[in-house]
């Protein structure tokens, strides 16, 4: 069967779905409408499904023969912001939008699952739909990792997200690290508080606290090595509120980024190390403690991708290369910390008036044109890996 042309019997379906997600975003951990469309969807096709801890949901479609498995994940939670476009299928809901594409991304992987209903009896395995929750809240992931860990696992897990700043027609898709992990760290050291005018008689917090921050920017240069990049950013120093008050406290509180699976954890221990080093020589007390912003870094499976660039470049697909990875975070990297696969950029910059390509931006809109274009890529990778 003509792989292109299937996809293209499609393509209006996909673009509906699309325009109704945009026109009705919900924000991460709150998506009740979008999963009950998505489920609904999906029992319409014949595609049986689950739902998956809060909300995610999980399509099941049988090959006709047995074989290997893979996961195909799309997120499909909004963010809070006022929509700012004059499209016709503009949010509907106040103080929500689809800024970020996702909506695009649960119409491809819904389009993908028609075009695949019909060549499935041609598969050897099964490919699970896996539509994720609250992925820009950190969340989801986890839940439909699990699932999928229950089921004994997958073979490969893949992905697309749209990117604005690409043109329609391209694809980045690039092995190794692409995408950060975060952890948040905050500060706390503790002195002893007086009158400004006797600081002999404190144990002076800022100086601790200014002394800490100083080295902790140096850490990545001094105490990480230069071919594991990583940054540590402290973004907020607190400390006193009174011009003649020496204070009891100071505050530090930054992220931690990294791109190689326990340097979080090693960098923090060195934050730990170092504040507990200079805190004991001003005579104060300090305690460190994190919060997970992003789990792992996202890496691309370098056997995979190379399967992918080769699909992509079958169906026309201009591959970018030469990017440095970026420094934000995705939670699709749970699904390739747990099973091989890729995670890859699809160009889809609006160019019509009044719209842009600036995610997270109140004007920000895709070109539709680039949406065949994904569902084309899962079908063919996926005939391709369930085909051998």
């Amino acid at each position: 069967m003509d792989l292109h042309q299937l996809v293209k019997s499609h393509e209006s379906y996909v673009v509906e779905r699309r325009r109704e997600f945009h026109m009705h975003p919900e924000l991460s951990l709150q998506e009740e409408w979008t999963s009950g469309r998505i489920a609904e969807e999906l029992g319409a096709m014949g595609i049986p499904y689950e739902i998956v801890g809060r909300r995610n949901v999980v399509g099941v479609i049988e090959g006709g023969k047995p074989g290997k498995s893979l996961a195909i994940r799309a997120d499909f939670d909004a963010l809070p912001l006022e929509e700012e476009t004059d499209v016709p299928y503009k949010s509907q809901i106040p103080g929500c939008m689809h800024a970020c594409g996702h909506d695009a991304h649960a119409a491809m992987l819904l389009g993908t699952g028609k075009a695949l209903l019909e060549i499935k009896d041609q598969l050897a395995g099964k490919v699970y739909l896996c539509f994720q929750i609250a992925e820009e809240a950190g969340q989801g992931a986890d839940e439909i990792v699990e699932y999928l860990q229950g089921k004994g696992g997958v073979d490969q897990a893949i992905g697309i997200h749209v990117l604005g700043d690409l043109n329609p027609g391209t694809l980045e898709l690039v092995p190794g690290a692409r995408l950060s992990g975060a952890e948040i760290f905050y500060i706390d050291v503790k002195g002893v508080g007086g009158h400004g005018s006797r600081p002999d008689l404190t144990v002076d917090p800022i100086k601790a606290t200014v002394d800490c921050y100083q080295r902790l920017i140096t850490i990545p240069v001094n105490h990480h090595s230069m071919f594991d990049t990583c940054v540590v950013s402290p973004c907020a120093i607190k400390s006193g509120d009174r011009f003649n008050i020496v204070p009891e406290t100071g505050h530090i509180e930054g992220t931690i980024r990294y791109y190689k699976y326990g340097d979080g954890q090693k960098v923090l221990e060195k934050i730990r190390q170092t504040c507990e080093g200079v805190c004991a020589s001003h005579g104060c007390t300090v305690e460190v403690t994190s919060a997970v912003a992003a789990k792992f870094p996202l890496i691309n499976d370098p056997a995979a991708t190379e399967d992918g660039r080769q699909i992509a470049q079958e169906m026309g697909l201009e591959l970018v290369d030469g990017r440095d990875p970026s420094a934000a975070s995705d939670n699709f990297a749970e699904f390739l910390a747990a099973f091989p696969g890729f995670y890859a950029n699809l160009g889809c910059h609006s160019t019509r008036p009044g719209t842009s390509g600036n995610h997270h931006n109140p004007t920000f809109d895709v070109d539709e044109s680039a949406l065949p274009l994904g569902v084309e890529f899962f079908v063919r990778y996926t005939s391709f890996f369930l085909g051998q």
